[in-house]
């Protein structure tokens, strides 16, 4: 009786011991921020940027507000994105987190609806200095239907596609006069604000 008891319990503890092992090694595989090998292409997050834009786009437009958003690579290579946080119609605050098991890489964000008291065919100067602070690159979704990319290490924007390229908002007009550059730096960003001739 003793033996068999005695048996029970080294194969109960050997399956604990077992389980532990298992659970631990589990843990210690994930791998956190610090030690992330990022193996997702600067094109494939291009490209995952810009089908999370252009379906936020109607919501954008119909409740005038901007959208925001973390893309990341999680541990198995896969790439994902947290759930669009709504702004207001100049402005969004992403909810920036860091997370094991999951590498942030851009941020993205649409510009709401169009209104003559923005320039919204571009990004901001507060848009390429929030992107550039928080170390990574940033996509974004106008109402003219552009698509930016901001490299935040240079704070510099560059237009990926022009006017349609993503859902358009369908009171938007075109502002030849006010039409954007392909390319854009802070100071010649400051440049455009300030000038504000065009008359549309």
């Amino acid at each position: 009786m003793n033996n068999t008891r005695s048996t029970t319990l080294l194969i109960f503890g050997l399956c604990g011991l077992a389980w532990a092992v298992i659970v631990g090694r589990a843990y210690f595989n994930v791998k956190g921020p610090e030690d992330f090998v990022v193996t997702t292409t600067q094109d494939e997050v291009q490209a995952f940027a810009r089908a999370q834009l252009d379906a936020l786009q109607k919501q954008s437009f119909s409740e005038d507000i901007e959208l925001c958003g973390i893309i990341f690579e999680r541990s198995n290579g896969e790439l994902g994105a947290s759930s669009p946080k709504p702004g207001d119609e100049a402005s969004c605050g992403i909810a920036f987190f860091d997370e094991p098991g999951m590498k942030p890489l851009a941020s993205f964000h649409t510009h709401a609806a169009q209104n003559e008291r923005y320039d919204s065919e571009v990004p901001s100067v507060l848009d390429l200095r929030s992107d550039s602070a928080l170390g990574m690159d940033g996509y974004l979704a106008t109402p003219g239907g552009r698509f930016w990319w901001i490299d935040g290490s240079r704070e510099v924007a560059q237009m990926v596609c022009g006017e349609g390229c993503l859902a358009q908002d369908p009171n938007y007009e075109l502002c030849e006069a006010y039409a954007p550059e392909r390319e854009y730096d802070i100071p010649a960003l400051m440049n455009r604000f300030r000038d504000n001739s065009a008359d549309c």
